[in-house]
């Protein structure tokens, strides 16, 4: 009888890392396999050999206010939440949110042409504050997804997408030769 009951549990623990992997895992590596591999491609970084050496990097980066104006604005972005894995969720949670807002704002008005219709000098502004708290709720990106994600293994979420930064930026560094960079 317990038998059954550790497998049911095991089960259900597969699962939440299946889930995890499809929501969070890839699309944490994907986003840190592409901005570590544009930001080498692109020199917004030195030269690096390793994971260890990348995030030496972008904590320069994050610390020094002319270094964090090169670059690309999502590049820019990536460093405004921190760089480094804090940095890829960060942005991340910043699209997700910010996308969402912009859906609903504009199936408030009913579609583009009647927002268009209902452009005023208030509604910028109120779109611009809507913009600054996103940024709030991203950089505070683990309360943002404690709140989101309704389970007791809270831990297999962050593991996966630590994981898949991990790996998305190994692959990255490695897929770069250094005589392209």
């Amino acid at each position: 009888m317990q038998a059954n009951g550790e497998k049911g549990s095991i089960h259900r623990m597969l699962q939440e890392i299946f889930i995890a992997i499809l929501k969070v895992g890839l699309p944490v590596g994907l986003a840190s396999y592409g901005l570590v591999w544009w930001a080498l491609k692109k020199n917004y970084l030195d030269q690096v050999a390793n994971l260890k050496g990348f995030e030496q990097e972008m904590k320069k980066r994050t610390k020094d206010k002319e270094l964090k104006k090169e670059g690309d604005p999502v590049h820019r972005k990536w460093l405004a939440f921190g760089g480094g894995f804090y940095g890829v969720v960060g942005l991340l949670t910043y699209a997700v949110v910010e996308l969402g807002e912009i859906r609903d704002f504009i199936m408030q008005f009913g579609g583009i042409a009647e927002l268009i219709r209902n452009i005023s000098f208030n509604l910028i502004i109120s779109l611009f504050i809507d913009a600054i708290m996103n940024f709030v709720i991203a950089i505070a990106w683990p309360a943002y997804w404690l709140s989101e994600i309704h389970s007791s293994r809270i831990w297999v979420w962050f593991a996966v997408a630590y994981g898949a930064y991990w790996s998305g930026s190994h692959l990255a560094l490695r897929s770069i030769d250094v005589k392209d960079v």
